[in-house]
């Protein structure tokens, strides 16, 4: 049961996301403005019930076009984004400057041509003091087709990208390691091929399931970064 419950938590990576994101969350002033950029289908608006939440995204995409190993959204019937207060590019929102005391943005610099320009608009629509919550992949697979434009970041780039737009960072925390991605690439390569791929993999995925994390396996190579930095 025990490995069982390892194997669940391994593929679990949005469950681990949302535990950080409302983490910070519930640290915030309530009545607060904040924004939730590249909204998508506005998974946290219930987490910011306490604030004046308003939303950001293209609310272009309908359905994946991508035929791949990564899991496709849309669906049958689109993509649902419901209401959206600035429809539009995320790196040029029609909002004034400082109006916001945090922003969120969740899996979507990957999704974007210009995430360096975003972080800039981020600068300019935080009252300084404000906090910027993010999160993003390190490498991830193609998903979200036609919008889809880089596989991850660096915990470098969040250093060089956040100095030079005038943030404080607070904490890059890496989320997995090498042998985690090994283990949920061979269980998603097993999910979608024959019993006989199965059996031969499963040697391979029980190894790196097992493997403990080190400062060597998450240099080398992580699933994504949790972050938090302050407008200056």
């Amino acid at each position: 049961m025990k490995i069982l419950h390892k194997i669940k938590n391994y593929f679990d990576l949005q469950s681990e996301r949302d535990k950080y994101i409302n983490s910070e969350l519930n640290k915030l002033k309530a009545g607060i403005k904040i924004l939730d950029a590249g909204c998508g289908n506005q998974r946290y608006r219930n987490s910011c019930k306490r604030f004046e939440y308003y939303t950001q995204d293209l609310a272009e995409f309908k359905k994946d076009k991508a035929i791949g190993f990564a899991d496709g959204a849309g669906g049958k019937n689109g993509y649902e984004f419901g209401e959206i207060d600035y429809v539009g590019n995320i790196w040029e929102i029609q909002a004034e400057s400082e109006k916001f005391d945090a922003i969120l943005c969740s899996e979507v610099l990957e999704h974007i041509p210009y995430p360096n320009e975003t972080k800039k608009e981020f600068s300019r629509l935080l009252r300084p003091g404000g906090k910027l919550i993010i999160t993003a992949p390190s490498n991830c697979l193609r998903h979200m087709d036609p919008y889809y434009y880089y596989p991850g970041f660096s915990d470098h780039w969040f250093s060089e990208i956040l100095r030079e737009n005038n943030f404080a960072i607070y904490n890059i925390i890496p989320v997995g390691d090498y042998y985690r991605w090994l283990a949920i690439e061979l269980g998603r390569a097993g999910w979608h091929h024959n019993i006989f791929s199965k059996i031969l993999l499963l040697p391979a995925f029980l190894y790196s399931l097992l493997k403990k994390p080190n400062n060597k396996s998450i240099n080398t190579l992580c699933l994504g970064y949790h972050v938090l930095a302050e407008k200056k």
